[in-house]
């Protein structure tokens, strides 16, 4: 390789990623690139061993990054340049599934930043329109090994970044409207594969020009018109604008899921652009479909026949049946909990604090339980406007039994179960452990059915049809668990147990004050994922109710 042609490879390189970022140097890169391509080695050796002259036929700022990777810079400048690409664009030069100019055409003429825009463009053809076949198929192999390899996040840490970026996006950029969390975080999936926001303002490339220069954006991976992959806290946070008539048609898109969108699309006509989503599915002849509801999982025809459900809301939820203090494993104080629920203009709450045999750093054995319900009568006068139940969350261990005694649980107003601890018991086991407990007379709500950790374990293999057949029976609810690392009942098997007439309660099961309102709206979120209605909801009817479906199941007097 001459030397002409080693510099030029490395400056068209560097020019690619450049455009990539949307980089100001893009243009200076290209006229080196363009230039070099007219010298010879000796050009070339002259122009950079001599600094203080100039060629007259190549513009100052080409000369310049020639030098600069002529005398050796090319290495370390391609380098740092590939680190301050979108994650996507760095695997795929890693895994070399594309070449740097590949990469650059898939930012430029094809709108790809993320892995969600990969499978896009790969899905309408796109990539193959501007490719080739070949590297649609290379590239169709490359994004289903980072599907698998690309850690998301959980939701809650998810919503976390989303809300900060918004209020930061929303304080600084005065010319951005109507600030959208989007993607998997809108949609409440519990593993969230890329964090979105869309707004849309009157001049798109101004506000994008604002997004980039605000405090506290650490780098700009990935730019465009209307679009910019910002590095903000070691996260990348994809920030659309778009003018306010086609506002509707990016949430709308930016929101998924892919197949959702699809199938919604073939009934609109691809080209519509709308300044609201009620816009987009009014012109395919469908209701508005909630954004938790949007997975392809039978929500359009639902739709296109108005036969969507009235889905559960936040402000359905008169109390919180779940949530832990110091006296086991949580954080706060019980009456700091009782004060943030106050707050939060909760009706009722209970205490739910973990029995002995929970594997949590804390329990609450029989005497200290004893001394929460002194505490608890001591309080109720003090907060008026808030019925504090005494409940526990007890154990359901190998064999089926309850923690604690029945002498001690029929003194408590609720009582939560939970299979903690699986004990190496098969799926039959369990669901036999589980329903021994459903069927007990004191037990109203299990809690976590499934007892999944979100992103590390998938849950028991109950017969969940069994399970939601016995709740339904008895007269038990089912818990929607709005703790990050829960988030179960998740929504198909939320949606299982309604339709087969099981009560369900959405919980925080939260065990600090200030997270009390956040697992609440994730349980919501979960919940309306399963089609879950305010009639489904234990815990949205009033404190009367609650405590009508408590003893009719005592009594033996089942209720729905």
């Amino acid at each position: 390789m001459t030397a002409v042609s080693q510099v030029l490879a490395q400056l068209a390189q560097l020019a690619d990623l450049a455009e990539i970022r949307g980089a100001a140097d893009a243009a200076d890169l290209r006229n080196a690139t363009a230039s070099l391509a007219r010298l010879t080695d000796d050009d070339l050796s002259r122009l950079t061993h001599r600094a203080h002259r100039t060629h007259s036929e190549i513009l100052p700022g080409a000369q310049r990054r020639i030098r600069e990777v002529a005398l050796g810079g090319g290495d370390g400048a391609l380098r740092a340049a590939r680190a301050r690409i979108p994650l996507l664009m760095r695997r795929l030069l890693e895994l070399t599934a594309a070449t740097t100019h590949e990469t650059a055409q898939l930012a430029t003429m094809c709108g790809v930043a993320t892995l969600a825009d990969l499978e896009t463009a790969l899905d309408d053809g796109r990539v193959e329109r501007t490719l080739g076949a070949l590297s649609a198929a290379r590239l169709t192999s490359a994004a289903e090994a980072l599907a698998r390899e690309l850690p998301p996040l959980p939701l809650g840490r998810a919503i976390d970044a989303l809300e900060s970026i918004k209020a930061l996006l929303e304080a600084q950029c005065a010319s951005l409207c109507d600030v959208a969390i989007a993607g998997d975080a809108r949609r409440h999936e519990a593993l969230v594969a890329g964090l979105v926001v869309v707004a849309w303002a009157a001049d798109p490339v101004a506000a994008i020009a604002q997004v980039c220069a605000a405090s506290g954006i650490d780098d700009v991976l990935c730019r465009t018109s209307g679009r910019a992959v910002v590095l903000w806290q070691e996260a990348e946070i994809d920030v659309r604008v778009a003018v306010q008539a086609e506002y509707g048609s990016v949430l709308f898109a930016a929101t998924g899921a892919r197949q959702h969108v699809r199938a919604v699309t073939e009934r609109r006509g691809r080209r519509t652009i709308c300044p609201g989503e009620e816009d987009v599915y009014r012109k395919a002849g469908l209701q508005f479909i909630a954004p938790e509801l949007r997975h392809g999982t039978g929500e359009v025809e639902a739709a296109s026949s108005k036969a969507l459900p009235t889905l559960v809301e936040r402000t359905d939820i008169r109390g919180d049946l779940h949530m832990h203090t110091t006296y086991s494993d949580g954080q706060d104080t019980l009456e700091t909990m009782v004060a943030a629920c106050v707050q939060l203009g909760h009706a009722y709450i209970a205490i739910t604090d973990h029995s002995e045999s929970a594997a949590a750093s804390r329990t609450l054995s029989l005497d200290q339980l004893t001394r929460q319900r002194d505490e608890i009568e001591r309080l109720r006068p003090r907060y008026p406007d808030i019925t504090i139940l005494h409940g526990v969350e007890v154990d359901i261990l190998t064999d089926g039994r309850l923690d604690f005694p029945d002498a001690i649980l029929e003194r408590l107003d609720i009582v939560l179960a939970s299979l903690h601890d699986a004990a190496g018991q098969d799926g039959a086991a369990l669901t036999r452990r589980c329903i021994r407990a459903i069927r007990h007379p004191l037990v109203n709500v299990i809690t976590h059915p499934a007892n999944r950790l979100v992103g590390r374990r998938a849950g028991y293999p109950l017969d969940f049809d069994a399970v939601y057949a016995a709740a339904a029976d008895t007269g038990t609810a089912l818990e929607i668990d709005g703790a990050p690392s829960h988030l179960d009942l998740d929504g198909e098997h939320a949606r299982a147990a309604v339709t087969a007439g099981a009560t369900v309660t959405i919980d925080s099961d939260c065990h600090r004050a200030k997270a009390l309102g956040r697992q609440m709206l994730l349980g919501v979120g979960t919940a309306r994922r399963g089609w879950v209605e305010k009639r489904h909801v234990l815990n949205a009817r009033p404190l009367e109710e609650v405590r009508a479906f408590i003893r009719a199941k005592r009594d033996g007097k089942r209720q729905a």
